[in-house]
C-alpha cells in the first residue's frame, strides 16, 4: 500500500476537501500518483458550464437520488491548481440530506462516484479528470472542513473500472495499480467496519 500524503495535499489544495493538511485526517489513506491527469485545454472542446449555479443544476440529478446535494462544484486548472472556465478536472462536493453514520458514508462512496461515472466524460469530452467528494453532513459546504471520503480519477483510468458492478474492495485494488487514481477517506471513516473490510478485501 503506498502513502502518498503529500501528493494528495496538492490535488486537495485544487480538488475536493481544500485539506491542506491530509496529515490530520487520515492514517492509511490510498493515494496514487496523478501523473496523467492532462493540465492541458483545448478551445471549442466540450466542458460543463463554469458558474455555480449552471453547473448545480446538471449536477444535482446525479446525487439528489442517492440522498445528497451539491453544496459546490467547480472546473480546476490543474497546471494552476485554481478555477478556471477552461480547467479540464472537474471538483463535485456533496452533503448528504440526513445525517449518517461512518459505515454509511463509507457504503455510500461507490454508489455516489459510480451515479457520475463515467457519464461525466462522455457527457462532456474536454475533461480530463474528476473528483466527487462526501463532505460531513454539518460541514455547510465550508471549504475548510476537510472531505469524509474522495474518488479521484483521470478519464484513461476510469475506463479500467466497470461502475456498474465495482465494490470497494476492488476499487482499493484498482486504485494501487493505476496512475491518475485517487481513494481517500479521512479518519473516522477508514475505522469504519465497511472501509475496513474493504482495505482487508
Amino acid at each position: 500500500m503506498r502513502i502518498l500524503l503529500a501528493a494528495f495535499a496538492v490535488i486537495a489544495v485544487a480538488a475536493c476537501g481544500d485539506d491542506t493538511d491530509s496529515t490530520d485526517v487520515s492514517s492509511t489513506t490510498i493515494v496514487v500518483e496523478t501523473t496523467t491527469m492532462a493540465t492541458t485545454t483545448t478551445e471549442g472542446v466540450a466542458l460543463p458550464p463554469s458558474e455555480f449555479s449552471e453547473l448545480a443544476a446538471l449536477l444535482e440529478p446525479y446525487a439528489t437520488p442517492l440522498g445528497f446535494t451539491v453544496t459546490r462544484a467547480a472546473l480546476v486548472d490543474l497546471g494552476t491548481y485554481q478555477t478556471s472556465p477552461e480547467g479540464t478536472h472537474l471538483a463535485v462536493y456533496l452533503v448528504a440530506t440526513t445525517e449518517r453514520t461512518p459505515d454509511e458514508v463509507a457504503q455510500a462512496t461507490i454508489p455516489m462516484a459510480a451515479a457520475f461515472l463515467p457519464d461525466v466524460f462522455s457527457r462532456w469530452p474536454g475533461l480530463m479528470s474528476f473528483d466527487v467528494c462526501q463532505e460531513p453532513f454539518d460541514s455547510a459546504g465550508d471549504p475548510n472542513v476537510p472531505s469524509d471520503t474522495i474518488v479521484n480519477v483521470s478519464r484513461e483510468d476510469a475506463e479500467f473500472v466497470d461502475w456498474d458492478t465495482v465494490t470497494l474492495a476492488e476499487l482499493f485494488d484498482i486504485a494501487q495499480s493505476r496512475e491518475g487514481f485517487t481513494l481517500y477517506a479521512a479518519s473516522l471513516i477508514e475505522q469504519s467496519a465497511t472501509w475496513q473490510a474493504a482495505v482487508q478485501g
